[in-house]
Order: structure tokens, then sequence, then C-alpha cells
């Protein structure tokens, strides 16, 4: 895990993972059979590790909420983990995803929201979530010249193109306050769900 986050995947190879463990790569191969099969446990490892906090909170939508940032950060930590999430698919006998979807579940529960509909309103949450974190990543140290540069750039392009509401808003578009917190959003989110009628 540590050539990937310094490197890449791309630089993870059978025979670079053995010189780093100082092993032959005969020996890895007793393991594994590929550079794939090498990565999916690499990424099930990782995921094993990320234990997600208790949150006290009383209201089930702020323990949705705290259970998903504490998550976030933990992903936040380990970019590589994010590259693997991005390409790959999750092995299914991995148990780092079932345990943040355990705790959501559970306290889905105590809000009135059970099967299909739960199920499918983790998926919400987590496919909003993980698009947060591939959004929020690379531009995490942005500073405010830079936001202003791009707001500029923005609008120029738009008044090229004749996109009238973009340019008028550029500022705010490229702006970090107007995307709002993972928080806030998913507040947006599950106030939504507890107001809707069950199964739509």
């Amino acid at each position: 895990m540590r050539q990937a986050g310094q490197s890449g995947l791309d630089a993870v190879t059978i025979r670079s993972v053995a010189t780093e463990l100082g092993i032959s790569p005969m020996t890895i191969y007793r393991f594994v059979d590929s550079k794939d099969e090498l990565i999916d446990a690499m990424l099930v490892l990782a995921l094993s590790r990320m234990e997600v906090p208790h949150s006290s909170a009383s209201d089930w939508r702020q323990r949705v909420i705290d259970i998903m940032v504490a998550w976030r950060e933990l992903l936040l930590a380990h970019p590589s983990v994010v590259q693997m999430l991005v390409n790959r698919r999750v092995p299914a006998h991995s148990e780092g995803l079932g345990r943040p979807a355990e705790h959501v579940l559970a306290n889905l529960e105590d809000g009135g929201i059970t099967g299909e509909e739960a199920a499918r309103t983790f998926w919400r949450i987590f496919s909003f979530t993980f698009g947060h974190i591939v959004f929020e990543r690379p531009r995490r140290d942005i500073d405010a010249e830079a936001q202003a540069e791009a707001g500029r750039a923005m609008a120029a392009t738009a008044r090229l193109r004749g996109f009238e509401r973009v340019e008028r808003l550029a500022g705010e578009l490229t702006g970090i306050a107007a995307r709002g917190t993972l928080e806030s959003s998913l507040k947006v989110l599950l106030d939504g769900v507890g107001a809707r009628p069950s199964g739509t």
C-alpha cells in the first residue's frame, strides 16, 4: 500500500512488491495469480482496517452523517484506496464496505427506513459521499486566488460560448463555498429521504 500511495497503482507490480518486501516474485505467486488479484487483496486489506467511529448523536440522520464523514476522512487519508475504488469493483467478500453499510442501515432503521428502501437509500448516500470524495480530493488546497482565477477563466469561456447563466454565476460556481460541505449536503439528502413516503 505504501508503494501505491507514493507512486500510484501503475507502479505496483508483482516484482516491485516482492522487492519492497524483500522476497522473490515467485513467493507472491503462491498467494495471487496476477497483479489484478494482488491489487484486489490490497484493497480488501486496506478497507478491512478502516474502523468507522461510533456516533452518539441523538438524531438518526446526524448519526448517518457522522458515519459517512468519518469514512470520507479515512479514505482521504489513503489516496491509493480512493484510486482503487474509482477503477475497480470491490471484491464481494470484502468486509470493508460491509462495516459502514451495517452502521448506516442500522441508523436508517431507527428512522423507519427498512428493506429495499433502506438498500436504495444506502446506495444513494454511498454514491453521493464517494462522488464528493473524488471531486474534493484534488481540490482540497485551492486558495482564494486560485478560485478567483478559475472564476475569471470560466466566465471568459462562457462569454465566448454564449453560456449566459454560467458567465453570470462563474464566480459562485468556482467558489468552494457554493459546493457546500459533505455534512450539509447529506443533511439535505437525508431530510428528503425522511420526509418522502416509503417506496418512492
